[in-house]
C-alpha cells in the first residue's frame, strides 16, 4: 500500500506523463501532416512544457505550499484516456488519417481536459503557484481553441 507522499507522487507522475503523451501524439499529427507541422509542433512543445509545470509542482507538495486533492484524481479516468491516446497512435502508425478527424481528436482532447477541469487535482494558497496552474488551464484553452479554429478552417476549404 502506497503511503500519502507515494500517492501524490504517482498521481503527480501520471498527469505529467499524460501530457507527455498528448505531445507524442500531436508530434505524429506533426508527421502525418507536414502542411500544418508548425501548428502541431507549437501544439506538443507546449505540452511538454506542461509536463514540466506538473513535475515542478510536484517537487512542492507535502510542503505547506501545495496539496494534491487525491479526492478530485480519477485514476482510472486518466488510465483510460491514456489508453485512448495510445490507441490512436497506433492506429495513426496503422493508417492515413484524415486530417478533419485529428483536427477533431486534438479538440476533443483538449476539450476534455478542460470540462473535467484536470489540474484542480493541485491546491494552493502560493500565488506564485495559483499563476502556474492559471497558466496551465490558460494554455489548455488556447489550445482547445486553436484546433477549434484550425478545424474550423479546414471545413470551410472543403
Amino acid at each position: 500500500m502506497l503511503n500519502q507522499k507515494e500517492k501524490e507522487s504517482d498521481i503527480i507522475e501520471k498527469l505529467a506523463s499524460n501530457e507527455e503523451l498528448v505531445a507524442k501524439l500531436y508530434k505524429a499529427y506533426a508527421d502525418a501532416f507536414p502542411n500544418l507541422r508548425g501548428f502541431w509542433d507549437s501544439l506538443a512543445t507546449e505540452e511538454i512544457k506542461h509536463a514540466l509545470w506538473i513535475r515542478s509542482l510536484g517537487a512542492k507538495t507535502g510542503t505547506s505550499q501545495i496539496f494534491v486533492d487525491e479526492g478530485r484524481f480519477n485514476i482510472i479516468a486518466i488510465q483510460t484516456f491514456m489508453k485512448y491516446m495510445d490507441k490512436e497512435l497506433a492506429r495513426l502508425n496503422e493508417q492515413k488519417i484524415p486530417l478533419i478527424e485529428a483536427l477533431s481528436i486534438a479538440f476533443y482532447i483538449e476539450q476534455s481536459l478542460i470540462e473535467n477541469k484536470y489540474f484542480e487535482v493541485f491546491k494552493t494558497d502560493s500565488a506564485e503557484l495559483q499563476h502556474t496552474l492559471k497558466r496551465l488551464h490558460d494554455d489548455t484553452l488556447a489550445h482547445r481553441n486553436k484546433t477549434k479554429e484550425e478545424l474550423e478552417k479546414y471545413k470551410k476549404s472543403q
